[in-house]
């Protein structure tokens, strides 16, 4: 009995001792097992943190700017939700050959940027010019890059950083772009030490218009003393009435700006005679200016580089200058003579006319306001302003012309070893200056041009041009009614993968007709050719390489602008001549 009880004693310790080691097991399991989790967590290499859009595209835009020619350094940064930010080491010394650079080098990413967030703004700001370097920040919403008329400019140069001398009666106003001073520093617009001579004039102003008439407004001859007070208002610079022309004197600022005190007008014409005295950049018109008082939502055509190239843009609603467009004119008036410019406004769009000849057709961005006379770092002269009211639709008459005058350029003359590409308006596509070429460099859509200022109705037209990708189809766009649009136009181009060439026109709808082909040797073999295409008499005559292709081809539109064109390929044009035939 004793011995059972003994045994009994024993297996209930065992069985006690077991499940204590049991218990003891399971801890020590479930605390190797946390620590083994813990391990691997510590030990276990970080994922790498995505790479943003922005980044790569920042990276991408830096890399493809850095393998340009004259170009120190660049680099580029994203910071998401807010800009891309790049920045720039430039050798160009000239202002206005940076903000054309800029935009170009931009081109090849426009569709990347456009797909970024639409709040999104770019920020480059670019350093260039000899030491001490000057900077010109160039802002624009990431979806808008392709656009030139978005760019806001920011610029900052030493010798426009000085206080003035004296101070200014006229309230400090920012400075047109190019270029501008930075916001902090002080304006370099001064008034003249004494009180300005305001110019005479020779008024003709009625106030009831006729309907269905031309009615002159205003005519200003500057000849006779005490009668401006009423009509022109200077809101800045230097402005006098000397030898019978009305001069702006200071040639170092901008925005100098002198208003016509007559009621807002939406159809009417405004003209001047202006001869550049001095400076580097001109002056010319300003329109539609919502208030006598200030700048600010007018709209500007002037003069800029010494006189040679004309442009067009508009004052926001901050007073800041955004450029829309331009063009390069030789000698335009740069060379110290009298050039006549005129403005066309009827509501929405207006026409820009220099020495009789049309420039060019622009959108209005009010359909009424007041006009001026402006200048930029140059002194200017003006004569014989003329303002007439206008019937809706109808162009004013030519006041000094006693002869036809011929609108079309003489010439064009263009090999793109200047750098830019001034005087061709890119109607679609990709068009960059490359290495003294001008390229289209999209290999997708049809109809892609750039069209120049040159038109005519007896002329001939050569181009040297290179299949670079795609299926060759590079050739002309010509008699072209409007530098804006591909309708009522004639071309002729290669198609068939550069194994022929075909001429047709597109009609009022932009549809293009078919009207004759013929075979050529293969022109997507990578080397030059040479078309040349003679206009006369409403017939056109076609050569390549030097081989007689078409002739006494009739055509449907008998005159206009000429351009250059290129269908689903990237294309090289170089040694363009646009001449008129003598008649």
């Amino acid at each position: 009995m004793a011995h059972l009880l003994t045994t009994l004693r024993t297996f209930r310790s065992r069985q006690k001792i077991r499940l204590s080691w049991l218990i003891m097991a399971v801890v020590l399991c479930g605390v190797l097992g946390i620590g083994g989790l813990l391990a691997l967590r510590i030990l276990r290499s970080t994922a790498p943190a995505e790479i943003l859009p922005g980044q790569t595209l920042a990276n991408d835009i830096a890399a493809a700017v850095a393998r340009g020619t004259g170009v120190q350094t660049s680099t580029g940064a994203y910071v998401p939700g807010d800009r891309l930010i790049l920045f720039t080491r430039l050798d160009e010394a000239e202002l206005t050959r940076v903000r054309t650079w800029a935009i170009v080098q931009l081109e090849p990413f426009t569709k990347r940027l456009d797909a970024m967030p639409s709040h999104e703004t770019l920020t480059w700001v670019i350093e260039y010019g000899p030491p001490p370097a000057e900077q010109e920040v160039l802002i624009v919403p990431l979806h808008r890059a392709e656009s030139p008329a978005a760019y806001t400019y920011i610029s900052a140069s030493p010798a426009l950083m000085a206080a003035p001398k004296t101070a200014s009666t006229a309230a400090p106003a920012p400075p047109i772009n190019p270029p501008a001073p930075v916001p902090t520093a002080a304006p370099v617009a001064t008034a003249p030490e004494v009180a300005p001579v305001m110019p005479a004039v020779n008024p003709a102003i009625t106030t009831v218009l006729a309907p269905g008439r031309v009615t002159p407004l205003l005519t200003s001859t500057f000849e006779r003393e005490g009668q401006t007070e009423t009509l022109w208002r200077s809101l800045a610079g230097d402005w006098v009435m000397t030898n019978g022309v009305y001069t702006q004197r200071n040639a170092d600022g901008y925005d100098f700006l002198s208003l016509v005190d007559l009621p807002p007008q939406a159809h009417y014409s405004f003209e001047t005679r202006l001869r550049l005295d001095r400076g580097s950049m001109g002056g010319g018109i300003i329109y539609n200016v919502p208030d006598l008082t200030r700048r600010n939502g007018g709209q500007l055509v002037d003069f800029d580089e010494s006189g040679t190239f004309l442009r067009w843009g508009h004052y926001d609603a901050a007073g800041s200058y955004l450029y829309d467009g331009g063009i390069a004119l030789d000698p335009g008036i740069g060379d110290g003579q009298w050039h006549t410019l005129r403005v066309v406004t009827h509501g929405a769009t207006s026409t820009i006319w220099f020495d009789e000849r049309e420039i060019a057709q622009i959108s209005n961005l009010s359909v009424a306001g007041h006009v001026g006379l402006s200048t930029s770092q140059a002194q200017v002269s003006f004569d014989d302003v003329a303002v007439l009211a206008l019937p809706e639709g109808v162009v004013a008459p030519p006041r000094t012309v006693s002869s036809p005058v011929r609108t079309s350029m003489v010439s064009l003359i263009d090999d793109f070893d200047d750098g830019d590409a001034k005087g061709w308006q890119v109607l679609n596509g990709t068009w960059q200056n490359l290495e003294g070429t001008y390229r289209q460099t999209s290999t997708s859509g049809a109809d892609l041009s750039s069209v120049s200022l040159f038109q005519g109705e007896n002329y001939t037209a050569t181009i040297r041009l290179k299949r670079l990708d795609g299926s060759m189809g590079g050739g002309l766009i010509f008699n072209m009614a409007r530098r804006d649009s591909k309708t009522n136009s004639q071309i002729v181009n290669y198609t068939q993968d550069g194994k022929a060439l075909q001429w047709g026109h597109f009609d009022e709808g932009g549809n293009f007709v078919f009207e004759g082909s013929a075979e050529v040797p293969d022109g997507g073999d990578d080397a030059w050719h040479t078309l040349v295409l003679g206009i006369a008499d409403g017939k056109l005559t076609i050569m390549l390489d030097g081989e007689l292709i078409a002739s006494e081809v009739k055509l449907t539109y008998t005159s206009g602008y000429v351009g250059l064109l290129a269908s689903n390929s990237s294309v090289a044009f170089d040694d363009v001549a646009f001449v008129s035939k003598e008649e």
